[in-house]
């Protein structure tokens, strides 16, 4: 269990928080030998080859499988999913080829569809395993009814310890946070505390717990551990600045901010977080700046495209914020608030 009994609580009012997901991020090995490439290669081949020849009896699926596994793990997701499609049409029940298509749906966001496939895993083989990946789907998609059901059913399956436990008891706990049950959050998250005190990602989540309760100092202390442990985790850094903010010490949070974005140009909570204050502080270049990064990187953000207006406007950049409006129109031309601004930008650029 997380120790907080000597931190007094604050008796400061709170401010607005967001819960920080986190997702994990698959990086290809980088290869400066070419020869030591094709080398690793050739035998990643011949072991799936090996390992897929093993597991299937029909000669075209193992070598479909085999290379399915490889293009995963080359982040090939879209490749992957063609050569399991065809894997499935021939054995539409085998629980291998339907799980390595849900991981590819789910790696390319085809969440739906990914659903679908998980609770065909389900259906045939029903055990902690296969139950718990989909209670983690229905969570990833926000159906909390259905992921909490999902979790407790496998946690009944549960015959021996597993990795996944963990991570079970973590979002179990961000499930009754959203719910605003917040000693049941407690509960979950100490359960997962108690198999990895650790993670840096669960005393992030302590710490947002501890700020929806309006105790500040306790998440300012899950904060400040949670960088002690990792000091790249940006939504550690976002959180201690928000916190910062709420003590008044607003160059401090500042500090903290710039860190997070520093760390991670596309943590958006913080992007958000920044271009607000710049606003508020009279420092626009700056927010300007952390917009554009962003926005240069995501394919889309109506949201924080009108907020980079708004900031372009209120610094006298008229022409640009002209221009951001063009953008958002040719994203969504159905935006007749932005058009009427557009309207009236050009009227300011003629006056």
């Amino acid at each position: 269990m997380l120790e907080l009994k000597n931190i007094q609580k604050s008796s400061v009012s709170g401010i607005g928080f967001e819960n920080f997901p986190t997702e994990e991020i698959r990086s290809p090995r980088v290869y400066v030998d070419g020869q030591k490439a094709l080398e690793d290669f050739d035998q990643e081949t011949r072991k799936e080859r090996q390992s897929s020849s093993d597991r299937f009896q029909n000669p075209k699926i193992s070598t479909l499988y085999a290379n399915a596994s490889l293009l995963f793990k080359s982040n090939e997701f879209s490749l992957a999913l063609n050569l399991l499609r065809t894997a499935s049409n021939l054995d539409s029940k085998n629980i291998a080829i339907l799980n390595l298509m849900a991981e590819c749906l789910e790696q390319v966001q085809s969440l739906g569809e990914a659903l679908k496939i998980r609770n065909a895993i389900v259906s045939i083989d029903c055990n902690f395993d296969t139950v718990q990946k989909l209670a983690s789907l229905y969570y990833k998609l926000g159906q909390d009814e259905f992921a909490s059901s999902k979790y407790y059913e496998a946690l009944s399956m549960l015959v021996e310890e597993d990795d996944a436990i963990f991570d079970v008891y973590k979002n179990l706990g961000n499930i009754f946070v959203r719910r605003g049950d917040f000693e049941g959050a407690e509960d979950h998250y100490n359960k997962a505390y108690a198999i990895n005190p650790q993670s840096d990602t669960l005393l992030v989540n302590f710490g947002t717990l501890e700020v929806q309760r309006q105790d500040f100092d306790k998440s300012l202390y899950c904060f400040r551990q949670a960088i002690t442990i990792n000091s790249v985790n940006d939504k550690a850094w976002v959180g201690l600045a928000m916190v910062h903010a709420h003590f008044g010490d607003q160059e401090l949070a500042w500090a903290n901010l710039e860190t997070a974005i520093d760390i991670n140009p596309e943590n958006r909570t913080a992007v958000h977080l920044l271009a607000n204050w710049s606003l508020r502080d009279n420092r626009a270049a700056r927010g300007i700046s952390a917009l554009e990064e962003y926005l240069g990187k995501v394919d889309f953000d109506e949201q924080l495209s009108l907020v980079l207006i708004n900031l372009f406007c209120s610094n006298s950049q008229i022409a640009e914020a002209k221009l951001e409006c063009e953008r958002v129109l040719l994203w969504n031309p159905n935006n007749s608030e932005v058009a009427d601004l557009k309207k009236r930008l050009r009227t300011i650029k003629r006056a």
